[in-house]
């Protein structure tokens, strides 16, 4: 059995007291998936879905959490009424007072505020960032293009008790920003431990996904 990182057990067990779904995504689900801590990752990415937005910002909040949808180019607006939200982008960031991963400026004439995230590794369980996603009754819809799609046991997998977004939708997330850090070497790690079925999957959503071509398409069999 593999050593889990702490902040995902943490992490998976504040979330396992809120009615609803959810998957631990990003690095930390490449490595619940490979088994072993890969990288230092950045912050604890949830994959959860659309519908229950409202319900998971009122359990953050209970939880002694700050939540700000993001908007984009670094302006982000404080949730503090679930029923003034302005639902620009499909993430929200929660973190507790004094998280020393961000610091929020002082919002502005229209509510809105500056965001700024430091990549300074994530040490105790004081941020987490959802990303929303939409499914069908079968399948889980990529959220840049719901066109794509993946059956639902095979998106999101268990290591033990804890749901994680497969490696082959990870990488699909991840390959809009392949120079971040990291990323590359996720792709690779991931990839080679995938089974065929799952790399196969990946090689036509990319391909659909970039119809000019990708650069993880060149490693991939043809």
């Amino acid at each position: 059995m593999m050593k889990k990182s702490t902040l995902v057990m943490q992490a998976n067990q504040l979330l396992q007291a809120g009615d609803f779904e959810y998957a631990i995504g990003g690095g930390q689900a490449i490595d619940l998936f490979l088994g072993y801590e890969s990288r230092m990752h950045g912050d604890i990415d949830v994959i959860a879905f659309r519908k229950e937005r409202d319900k998971i910002i009122q359990f953050m909040q209970s939880r002694g959490f700050y939540v700000y949808e993001m908007l984009g180019g670094g302006r982000v607006h404080r949730i503090t009424d679930i029923s003034k939200q302005m639902y620009l982008k499909r993430n929200i960031c929660c973190f507790q007072e004094n998280c020393p991963l961000v610091k929020v400026y002082p919002p502005d004439d229209d509510d809105c505020s500056w965001f700024e995230f430091f990549h300074i590794g994530q040490t105790k369980l004081d941020f987490i960032e959802f990303l929303f996603n939409d499914k069908s009754e079968t399948h889980f819809e990529y959220a840049r293009d719901r066109e794509i799609k993946r059956e639902l046991e095979k998106a999101i997998l268990f290591s033990d008790e804890i749901p994680y977004l497969s490696p082959e939708m990870c990488l699909l997330y991840k390959s809009t920003d392949i120079e971040r850090e990291g990323y590359q070497q996720d792709f690779e790690l991931a990839y080679g431990a995938m089974n065929e079925e799952q790399q196969n999957w990946l090689k036509t959503a990319l391909c659909s996904l970039y119809p000019q071509g990708h650069k993880w398409l060149s490693y991939m069999q043809p």
